[in-house]
């Protein structure tokens, strides 16, 4: 089977050693880290994405083309809401964001949830390629404040801009199957020490994961949504479902492009 997968950059070591070992020819869309914070923005490089991808497989021999597009994305602040297909399935994991399958699966996630009341999730991948809570951080990040709006502004935005920080009270590290560096483990117990977070140390898992580049595609984790169908809300634990969308409508929006 040919699988397209467009994913994030925080799993970019585990995605390329899945798809590296896959039974499967497996190609990777790579998105940057960060987009979720904009779901309007996510939604539009996704669909961006769906589009060239589908494009490009009509040029593509019959033999070579993919038969599925995968989002290594979960719900991700509804970014995921509203895409849709014209010729290939799209498959979306049924879960709220990434850390559902760094940990193996949405129900370990909820359990953790609930027996971790607030609590703030590190990994390799999120220590390497995101803008993660640390001490040097914020100086950095008050640094450009300052240049950008001078020193006054700076104190206030940062107020502002980290005033979230008391709603947590754990720090979570979640470790890597593909092999751990001390210094991301040091990392994230130096920023439980520095906001007063109880450090929390969960091994990691690949089976959602590898769910995700090798399948099975089962309902129960995920939802399948047929070409000419969209992507929409369901306020459960499926978190998606899919609903038929008019033809005349989807070639509309295409062309208005």
């Amino acid at each position: 089977m040919r699988i397209a997968i467009i994913g994030c950059m925080v799993m970019n070591r585990e995605i390329s050693r899945l798809a590296a070992d896959s039974r499967h020819v497996v190609r990777v869309w790579w998105q940057r880290q960060g987009l979720h914070d904009t779901p309007d923005i996510l939604r539009a490089e996704l669909q961006k994405n769906i589009d060239a991808i589908e494009r490009e497989n009509e040029q593509l021999r019959l033999n070579q083309r993919f038969e599925a597009i995968v989002l290594a994305y979960g719900l991700c602040s509804n970014g995921v809401i509203g895409l849709r297909s014209r010729s290939l399935p799209v498959i979306v994991p049924r879960c709220d964001d990434c850390i559902s399958l760094f940990l193996g699966s949405a129900e370990r996630y909820r359990e953790l949830f609930h027996k971790l009341p607030g609590i703030y999730w590190y990994n390799r991948g999120w220590i390497e390629q995101a803008f993660t809570p640390s001490k040097e951080n914020y100086r950095l990040q008050r640094e450009e404040y300052v240049q950008e709006y001078g020193e006054e502004n700076a104190d206030y935005l940062m107020e502002c801009t980290n005033n979230w920080m008391t709603n947590y009270q754990h720090c979570g590290y979640i470790t890597c199957p593909c092999g751990e560096q001390p210094e991301h483990e040091a990392y994230a117990r130096q920023a439980a020490e520095d906001f007063g977070w109880q450090f929390e140390k969960v091994e990691g898992s690949m089976t959602y994961l590898d769910a995700v580049v090798n399948g099975p595609w089962d309902d129960k984790r995920f939802l399948t949504c047929p070409p000419c169908s969209r992507i929409e809300a369901d306020y459960t634990n499926r978190k998606f479902r899919s609903i038929p969308c008019e033809v005349d409508d989807w070639e509309h929006k295409q062309e208005s492009r």
